[in-house]
């Protein structure tokens, strides 16, 4: 296989993968179930944390920067740069 073409293969298969995260942390936060899971169960410090407005948009801001760096991995990669 030629080295470039497995290069890009590999690019796209890195914005296709940090696209598939950032969408995840972009909107799961914000299902019913994230408030059903069994993570917040561990500790009374986590529960109160798992359901704070400010740490689910903290996580779907992290998800939103995901989704940009798949989109501008994407383009680089189509661009051939």
């Amino acid at each position: 296989m030629n080295p470039s073409l497995l290069h890009k293969v590999i690019r796209y298969c890195f914005a296709l993968f940090t696209l598939e995260i950032g969408l995840f942390l972009l909107i799961f936060p914000w299902t019913e179930s994230w408030l059903l899971s069994e993570v917040q169960d561990i500790s009374p410090l986590i529960q109160e944390l798992w359901g704070n407005p400010f740490v689910r948009s903290g996580l779907s801001g992290l998800g939103a920067v995901n989704v940009y760096l798949s989109v501008h991995e994407f383009l680089h990669t189509l661009r051939g740069r």
